[in-house]
């Protein structure tokens, strides 16, 4: 290992380039880091030429020099700080060039010759700095100002040129000092020896403490870094690439890591749930136990990741199943996924129908939602759907699984119909989690073409008003005890409905809620109904309407009933 302090001019104004290896992590950074570097830019700009601006390290292997062609440099820390650098060239250089503002210090030719190309080279030996292949395009067409023709551009790319533009725009009549903050930036370059040095050690003692990369970028390093560039290539091409490409540039950065979490809760197979900052540790734990080559861990996750991205990512291609995820995100039922990725994984090995699949998904649906309602502490769930997979039947799957949901007792019970009934009488449903996703799949149960709350732009209703002082049409219509039915009626299912011109009713009577020009009578929604058949609305309509709702819940989030063989 050779280390040594440098400045940006002095590591790149030379014939070499710097190669963002395949299993490192797209371009992370954000305005946060944006606006740090950008401080000490402007700060760096007062130093006299003895005195420099330490930004941090980065750590190379040094792969040779091909005959002529550029120096090549495999770049295992420091692409963040790199890249962001030479995006904000990149950006300088373009205002420059733009509006015709070079100065002596400041000249397009030379940012580019310094900085970001090797002018005399062709092709990708062209660019100091080679990305890896989710931000490549994205970075090479910014350089020849061609990023209006990239179909799908890298978003944190883009972002990071565009806010160094604006900075740029803003200090328009000072760009020397912009030039010169650039100029005096030192890093410590530290070299290694592809033979003696191991990159994968010192790569997790410089990220030791997982602030900086994500869980699933040290994996991904940990199964790809200590292979050669041609079996680094192969797997990354056939399972990590295509991995990416189905999560997305955002999915995959906010939800990869909760998917490795849960695909160690399906093979460890103990019950046993880590933290989402432990997922490595957990990760090497694992492979290491299980001696597998990491083409076979690699494939293991592949085919889960397809799974949990046609559940959580809305990537099902079936249009009864893409239905049901969709209910899953809804309710929020993530707890759920390792026992669902498992469920999966039998349904697409033809070990598991397709209808019985469908059937445990809606029984597990009617589980959570009957939970939610008889407010029964979610903290077990983790450890229930962690084992759940264990106790089933193969021999008599689906029955298995329905007898496993109605042997559970005490806080891991399904609550009976008799409790959700009771629960509703009175529940306070406006401020209920669930409440959306509730009166939607109440109001689709009758449709052949369903609403979609949030589409369609519905909200939800009081139709006994909320205001504190009702006027005197509503006290008259509800009785002396007004204000006890109200305290008490107010927020049930029975007093919630939804429409699209909620602002329009407010605190009108109910004759005007009725039949006014958008009023009930009006609505094509099936839910408002009973509302719409009802001269008055008081205590004994509002319990009327609960009791006929329950009905239909009770239907749509069922008691599990045994499968006939």
């Amino acid at each position: 290992m050779k280390a040594g302090e440098a400045t940006l001019q002095k590591i790149l104004n030379t014939s070499r380039q710097f190669i963002i290896p395949i299993y490192q992590r797209n371009f992370s950074w954000e305005k946060k880091q944006f606006k740090q570097l950008w401080t000490d830019i402007q700060r760096a700009s007062k130093f006299t030429r003895e005195r420099t601006h330490f930004i941090g390290s980065i750590v190379y292997i040094d792969m040779g020099t091909p005959a002529g062609r550029p120096q090549q440099l495999m770049l295992i820390d420091g692409q963040q700080r790199l890249t962001t650098l030479s995006l904000l060239l990149c950006a300088l250089k373009r205002y420059v060039q733009k509006n015709d503002v070079e100065t002596n210090l400041i000249k397009t030719k030379k940012i580019d010759n310094q900085f970001l190309l090797n002018s005399d080279e062709t092709d990708d030996d062209k660019y100091k700095l080679l990305l890896n292949a989710q931000d490549r395009e994205t970075y090479i067409k910014l350089l020849e100002q061609t990023e209006f023709t990239v179909n799908t551009p890298s978003k944190r790319i883009m972002n990071c040129y565009e806010y160094f533009y604006q900075q740029i725009e803003k200090c328009a009549d000072d760009l020397n000092s912009i030039f010169l903050g650039i100029l005096n930036l030192s890093l410590v370059a530290i070299s290694l020896d592809k033979d003696k040095d191991n990159p994968q050690l010192i790569f997790e003692s410089m990220n030791s403490t997982g602030k900086d990369l994500a869980q699933s970028d040290l994996l991904r390093n940990y199964l790809l870094m200590d292979l050669s560039t041609r079996e680094q290539n192969r797997l990354y091409t056939t399972y990590w690439k295509p991995m990416e490409d189905a999560f997305g540039q955002y999915a995959y950065l906010e939800k990869f890591d909760y998917f490795i979490r849960d695909f160690l809760t399906i093979k460890q197979n103990n019950g046993h749930i880590c933290k989402v900052n432990d997922v490595y540790e957990q990760f090497k734990r694992y492979y290491i136990e299980q001696n597998l080559t990491k083409e076979d861990i690699l494939k293991e996750i592949f085919i889960y990741a397809k799974y949990y991205a046609a559940i959580e990512l809305d990537r099902e291609k079936d249009k009864d199943l893409r239905m049901y995820w969709r209910q899953i995100r809804m309710i929020d039922c993530h707890v759920a996924y390792p026992f669902f990725l498992q469920l999966y994984h039998d349904y697409e090995q033809k070990n598991l129908a397709k209808e019985d699949f469908i059937l445990i998904i809606k029984t597990t649906i009617s589980y959570i939602v009957r939970r939610a309602i008889c407010e029964i502490p979610t903290n077990s769930l983790n450890k229930t759907f962690a084992v759940f997979y264990n106790k089933i039947n193969k021999q008599d799957y689906v029955n298995s699984v329905l007898k496993e949901y109605i042997l559970k007792t005490a806080y891991r019970a399904f609550p009976t119909d008799y409790e959700v009934r009771e629960k509703l009488q009175t529940k306070d449903i406006y401020h209920f989690r669930l409440k959306n996703y509730l009166l939607e799949m109440l109001e689709n149960y009758y449709h052949k073409e369903p609403i979609d709350i949030v589409r369609d732009n519905y909200t939800i209703e009081h139709i006994m008003p909320q205001s504190p002082e009702l006027n005197m049409t509503w006290q008259k219509m509800l009785g002396e005890n007004w204000r006890e039915v109200q305290k008490i009626y107010l927020h049930t299912l029975g007093n919630l409905t939804l429409t699209g011109y909620n602002s329009e009713m407010g605190n009108k009577s109910f004759e005007e809620k009725l039949n006014g020009e958008n009023g009930f009578k009006h609505s094509h929604l099936k839910l408002n109904q009973y509302v719409a058949s009802c001269e008055a609305w008081n205590k004994k309509s509002i319990q009327q309407r609960t009791s006929l709702l329950t009905d239909l819940i009770l239907k749509i989030w069922s008691y599990p009933v045994f499968k006939n063989k």
